[in-house]
Order: C-alpha cells, then sequence, then structure tokens
C-alpha cells in the first residue's frame, strides 16, 4: 500500500494550515514582532499552560510513548526511540551550522531587550542557537510518525497530534525561546526525520514479525 501526505488527513490538513498561517505571517510581520505581540499575553494561566505544553517536546515524551508503544509494539517503542536519537544530533548540527541569534540575543544587539515580557520561571536561551527550534523538530517528528503507525487503526487520532505538535511549537514562541521562522523550520525537519524513520520501518523493521508482538500481547500467550 502506497503511503504519502494524505494518508493521514486528520494530520496533513491542520499541519498545513499551520505552515500556510506561519508562511503567510512571515510575509506581512516584521521579523521579531511576532514575540512582542504576545508581550499581553503573557499572563496566567496561559504562562502556566505554555510552560507545560513545551515539555509535550522534551525527552520526557519520547520516554512515556516509548514505554507505553511497548505494551502494544516492541516496533513502535524502537521506532520512537530512534526518532528521538536522531533528533538530538540533527538539531544541534543544523542549530550550530546555520547559526541565527535567539529572540533574547536578537533584541539586546538590537537595543529593545527591555520592550520584551518574559514568562516567569522560564529562562530564555541566548546565544546563536535559534533555527531550527529543537523542541519543534523534536514534537513534529514523535508526532508525525505516531500518525503514521496509527494512521489505520485510529485515523483520527491524528487530529489530536497535529495539535499537539503545533502547540509545542507555538510554544516555544510564547516562552520568548524561539521566532517563527524556527518553528516553521523546526517542523519541517522534524516531519522529514519522521517520514525517514517510518521509510526505514517499512524497508526493514515491518519484516520483523517478532517486532509486532507487545508486554501484552506476550503476557497473552504465556
Amino acid at each position: 500500500m502506497n503511503v504519502n501526505i494524505w494518508s493521514v488527513p486528520w494530520f496533513t490538513i491542520p499541519v498545513l494550515l499551520f505552515f500556510n498561517v506561519g508562511l503567510a505571517l512571515l510575509l506581512f510581520v516584521p521579523y521579531g514582532a511576532e514575540i512582542l505581540y504576545l508581550n499581553p499575553w503573557r499572563t496566567e494561566p496561559l504562562n502556566t499552560f505554555f510552560r507545560g505544553a513545551t515539555e509535550l517536546g522534551e525527552a520526557v515524551a519520547f520516554v512515556a510513548l516509548g514505554l507505553i508503544s511497548l505494551l502494544w509494539r516492541f516496533r513502535f517503542a524502537l521506532l520512537i526511540a530512534l526518532t528521538g536519537l536522531l533528533v538530538m544530533p540533527v538539531s544541534y548540527l543544523l542549530k550550530d551550522k546555520i547559526g541565527t541569534d535567539r529572540p533574547v540575543t536578537y533584541f539586546e544587539k538590537n537595543g529593545v531587550r527591555d520592550a520584551v515580557v518574559l514568562v516567569p520561571g522560564v529562562k530564555p536561551n541566548g546565544g546563536k542557537t535559534s533555527f531550527p527550534s529543537g523542541h519543534t523538530m523534536a514534537a513534529f517528528s514523535l508526532y508525525t510518525l505516531l500518525a503514521l503507525l496509527t494512521r489505520r487503526k485510529w485515523p483520527w487520532l491524528g487530529l489530536a497530534l497535529a495539535w499537539t505538535a503545533m502547540l509545542v511549537a507555538i510554544s516555544r514562541v510564547f516562552l520568548v525561546q524561539h521566532f517563527l521562522a524556527d518553528i516553521l523550520g523546526g517542523a519541517f525537519f522534524g516531519m522529514a526525520l519522521a517520514w525517514l524513520v517510518f521509510s526505514l520501518d517499512r524497508r526493514f523493521f515491518a519484516r520483523m514479525t517478532v517486532l509486532d508482538r507487545g508486554l501484552l500481547s506476550a503476557s497473552r500467550t504465556s
């Protein structure tokens, strides 16, 4: 069966809308203005909400979903682990080679650091590691992969996965960690990594029938 971008419409359609809106904003909104626009919104309960949302793009999400996948299929846990291991070096290499200023560094260089409202309890990263957003790359790689893996049994789950990935991305701008361009780049590279892992699965791992068992199925047969 041929699998393409439209094989997961519940995930693909909202993500395409996210990209279209994001690209339109890039064309018409001055660079960095998205950070300043969110200043009045950095209050409770949004501060707490986005501090929590950003954690869905961290290692704990990979570990938790990987452990849950062990109950279902060992192969899915393997793919989640492989995705997480790929995200880290790819994100580091891209950040190192591209080298764009983080928001706080950018605003300091332009003498308008005091114009930015920060979220209490969140220390903004500085330096030249802004593009692409690593959290966004991690989130889109993980949740794109899950959408592809669950497309047959639970296709509607793609909508929740898409929203989760997008919330992680938005949280990075809200928390003054990244610009809009950074999260769009992270989303693109994250989806590309997920597709790479999924392609490897179809080419190699899917043929290993022993990996299609999980802890629950193993316990039932023991």
